[in-house]
């Protein structure tokens, strides 16, 4: 697109453009011009043409059919043909059939005269397959030019009484005759009683004459037979039978179309075709071989017959596409002509001012020593001329200037240099991002030993992908922090080296600018010393708090089992008091059973304990937590508010473990509400902790001290008289292992609300 834009740049372009729009323009207009009405006079002369044939086409059917019923109205009042059928009519009523009838000499002598008389009469008549005269009474074949027939019974004698009772016109329309096995129609009329002396014809009607016609014959060269009708031209006629057009004759490229082949009206003609009397025109369709063509269609009402008369398009408009090609080969012609005397004129003005473009670029180039040989005197000789001096002051000043440079150009590249060593030589691992993509683009020797990677390695990497699973999202969260403030830190993130070595580091990055170009200065550095120190840190808290869990349970221990040894004694000093040995014994089964349930909690709390991590719902952990405690609740007449928020996200954990320390919480609760009260559980996002949701659980109790608010998690306290203290310890170490945080709101007589935050986050297994 660039280039296209460039291209358009040129002077030479703009001047052959502009005088080939000027002078094509006014070609292209008249070419165009005389086409379309070139292309309007050849369209109407084949529309009126198509129409004409239409119009002629109804015509010459109407004025057949007129000359066919004058046939057969001649036919049936011939005396000649009345008197010998009613002689030999009156002889086959005396016989049982016709074959005994010609037996009778009498009856051959009428027989064979006339036959021979039907024989001329059809010889006359060319377009006739058969005459026949049928008994009126039975619809009996009496005479026939076609003998096989005589004696059949014409089964549409009835149809013909009725129709001409009706007066009618009297013909059945196209069909497939049974008698001639051919498709025509079939004329008739009705013979009358005729005296054979006095010729006299009486009102009688005693015969039907029927003359068949062919109509492939008679019809099919009238219809097809047009002047112009070229290669594709054609007539067809149709009759309509519910919503489909059934062909009358055969087409000019489908033989045996005649009474076998249908089509729907509206696939070629308007839908109301052959429905209107008055629906006649001419219209673009496609005929029933799929192809586009011209059709004009008439209806003739007295046949109840459909004309269509049709031809391609490619055939009709033939003349249309030939003009349309000469005004188009005219016109590339023209412009071609235009094009080229235009270039020449182009050319010869556009040539000098190429060679100063040309002379521009070399000194562009750093050819300062060309200078452009154009020797007129017109405006563009004399810019030559100045253009020539312009490159001798330059080339003169470039030598200084060249000298300056190459001494600019070393003290940057010996800087440049000191740069890149002081990055190398540097502690801590340092990356150079691209500031769009996040790409590592370079790196020291200290990030190489980091990543495990060498440079060329880590050049399509970025930089969230030489990190752990667990931590990518922070490093891309710290990316998007940096390219919106300009910097950012982060702490305690695992890098992992090639071999699988995972070493924790603490991030500072933020954007430079070198040039015109931005990248970010990533700067990892290892903090393997300092988690050591801080581990070592917890190891001793961790023995201070073994020391006090060692003197909370002596003290817990201490107690009962001071009380078993006083029992003991008391039983020694009295050995034969057999009801107070007894009652000393339960005691001191209550003593071990308390010292059980100490040792108990003291090693659910010391050991390591499974858990079944996975994601869940934190409104169906509180909802199965509360089941738990529903008959307390119900004991205790206390008043349960429910508030869980909907469209929480899942958390990753123990559904058993956090549900024990909801428990926890709920029973120490009901425990403050000993003479009832009212309990809200809610569930929702953290108040103190980003990235949580947290569930908490209020109460109207007794409330905390606020003096003992902070050891109320500490192993062994309690302020319970039978209580261990372990519970709430229990609890907040399960809630630490989920990455969550409980804290504790109370006021003494007020009640305490317990909040337990836990992270949202989806863990993925590698396979």
């Amino acid at each position: 697109m660039i280039g296209f834009v460039r291209f358009f740049k040129s002077i030479k372009v703009k001047l052959i453009c502009y005088f080939i729009l000027i002078t094509t323009l006014p070609i292209l207009i008249v070419s165009s011009t005389s086409y379309n009405r070139g292309k309007k006079a050849l369209n109407e002369r084949v529309i009126e043409k198509l129409t004409s044939i239409a119009e002629l086409k109804k015509a010459q059917l109407s004025n057949w059919l007129q000359e066919r019923l004058v046939d057969i109205g001649v036919l049936s009042t011939n005396k000649s043909l009345e008197v010998s059928f009613s002689n030999l009519l009156y002889l086959r009523k005396a016989f049982r059939s016709i074959d005994r009838m010609k037996e009778s000499e009498i009856a051959e002598v009428y027989y064979k005269r006339l036959s021979e008389y039907l024989g001329k009469l059809k010889a006359k008549f060319i377009y006739c397959d058969e005459i026949s005269i049928l008994d009126v009474e039975n619809g009996e074949i009496v005479m026939s030019t076609t003998e096989s027939n005589i004696g059949l019974i014409d089964g549409d004698y009835k149809h013909y009484l009725d129709v001409l009772g009706n007066n009618g016109m009297p013909f059945k329309d196209i069909h497939h005759s049974e008698y001639t096995k051919r498709i025509g129609m079939t004329l008739f009329g009705t013979m009358k009683r005729t005296d054979p002396i006095t010729m006299e014809e009486t009102d009688v009607v005693n015969g039907i004459v029927t003359i068949r016609v062919n109509t492939n014959n008679a019809i099919g060269p009238l219809l097809q037979q047009w002047p112009g009708s070229g290669e594709t031209g054609e007539t067809l006629l149709v009759r309509r039978d519910g919503d489909r057009l059934l062909f009358l004759n055969n087409t000019r490229h489908l033989m045996d179309t005649a009474l076998r082949m249908s089509i729907p009206a509206k696939s070629m003609a308007p839908e109301s075709f052959m429905l209107d009397a008055a629906e006649e025109g001419i219209i673009k369709t496609f005929d029933h071989r799929g192809v586009e063509v011209l059709l004009a269609f008439r209806y003739i009402p007295q046949l109840k017959w459909g004309l269509m008369v049709k031809q391609d398009t490619s055939e009709a408009f033939k003349s249309i596409m030939e003009l349309k090609n000469q005004v188009i080969t005219l016109a590339i012609a023209s412009v071609c002509i235009i094009v080229v005397i235009v270039f020449v004129l182009a050319h010869g003005i556009t040539h000098p001012i190429l060679r100063l473009v040309q002379g521009a670029n070399a000194i562009g180039r750093g050819n300062l020593g060309h200078r452009i040989p154009i020797n007129s005197e017109d405006e563009v000789g004399v810019l030559a001329s100045e253009f020539n001096k312009m490159a001798e002051k330059l080339e003169e000043s470039y030598a200084g200037l060249e000298q300056r440079i190459r001494e600019r150009t070393a003290q940057l590249r010996e800087s440049e240099e000191k740069y890149r060593e002081s990055i190398n030589l540097a502690n801590d691992a340092i990356f150079t991002l691209d500031v769009n993509s996040a790409q590592i683009i370079d790196l020291n020797k200290k990030a190489e030993e980091l990543s495990g990677y060498l440079k060329d390695e880590l050049d399509e990497k970025k930089i969230w992908e030489i990190v752990p699973e667990y931590d990518r999202e922070k490093t891309k969260e710290l990316w998007v922090a940096i390219n919106e403030t300009g910097s950012g830190m982060l702490d305690n993130i695992d890098y992992k080296h090639v071999d699988g070595r995972l070493t924790p580091v603490s991030i500072s990055a933020s954007v430079i600018e070198y040039g015109k170009r931005k990248t970010i200065q990533w700067i990892c550095r290892d903090i393997t010393e300092r988690k050591k120190m801080e581990l070592q840190l917890i190891q001793t808290e961790r023995l201070a708090a073994v020391g006090e869990l060692a003197a909370g349970v002596a003290h817990e221990v201490n107690n009962p089992l001071g009380g078993l040894q006083n029992f003991v004694k008391m039983m020694k000093k009295e050995a034969g008091n057999v009801s107070q040995n007894l009652e000393f014994l339960d005691l001191m089964s209550e003593g071990l059973k308390r010292i059980e349930v100490i040792v108990k909690q003291l090693m659910a709390f010391s050991r390591p304990y499974s858990t079944h991590m996975c994601n869940h719902n934190l409104n169906e952990i509180t909802e199965n937590s509360l089941r738990f405690v529903d008959h307390r609740i119900k004991e205790f007449g206390i008043h349960l508010e429910k508030n869980l928020s909907p469209d929480l996200p899942e958390i990753y954990g123990d559904a058993d473990n956090i549900s024990q320390v909801i428990i926890n919480i709920i029973v120490n609760a009901l425990d403050s509400m000993s003479s009832g009260g009212n309990l809200t559980i809610k569930t929702g996002y953290c108040d103190f902790q980003h990235s949580s949701i947290q569930v908490v659980i209020s109460d109207t109790g007794s409330g905390i001290p606020e003096e003992i608010l902070n050891k109320i998690f500490n192993p062994f306290f309690t302020t319970k008289e039978m209580g261990s203290g372990l519970g709430l310890a229990i609890s907040k170490r399960i809630i630490d292992d989920h990455n969550g945080n409980i804290m504790v709101k109370s006021r003494v007589g007020k009640g305490t609300t317990f909040y337990i935050c836990l992270p949202v986050r989806k863990v993925t297994v590698a396979t």
